[in-house]
């Protein structure tokens, strides 16, 4: 059976969306609108495996008197992080999250 479109009411096709690291969402797609249905629980779950995939161990190394971070590279292309950047590191129950600080108008404010 043909889904239609919600908004066109036009034939929807199966496709599949790579969301990164090879991993592909069955979704239905409308080619005149552009308009996009996926399964919930499919993008949960490939959300959790595409979260898996990208976990990497890093090092803590010396830097001077202190201690930093060595992002490997693939994170620094995934993320576009640049070296000056300033991060967020806000405890969490299970860990550490890094987030980076939006500036905006002079000011700074991390996504939280």
């Amino acid at each position: 059976m043909v889904k239609k479109c919600p908004q066109c009411k036009n034939d929807m096709g199966s496709v599949k969306f790579d969301i990164g690291y090879g991993i592909e969402v069955a979704s239905l797609h409308c080619k005149k609108c552009g308009f996009n249905i996926t399964d919930e629980k499919a993008m949960n779950a490939a959300l959790a495996l595409l979260r898996k995939q990208m976990t990497k161990e890093i090092k803590i190394i010396n830097v001077g008197t202190g201690l930093g971070i060595r992002f490997p590279n693939e994170i620094v292309k995934n993320f576009k992080l640049k070296r000056g950047e300033e991060m967020l590191v806000k405890p969490e129950i299970d860990g550490l999250k890094i987030m980076p600080i939006l500036k905006t108008n002079d000011s700074k404010e991390s996504i939280i």
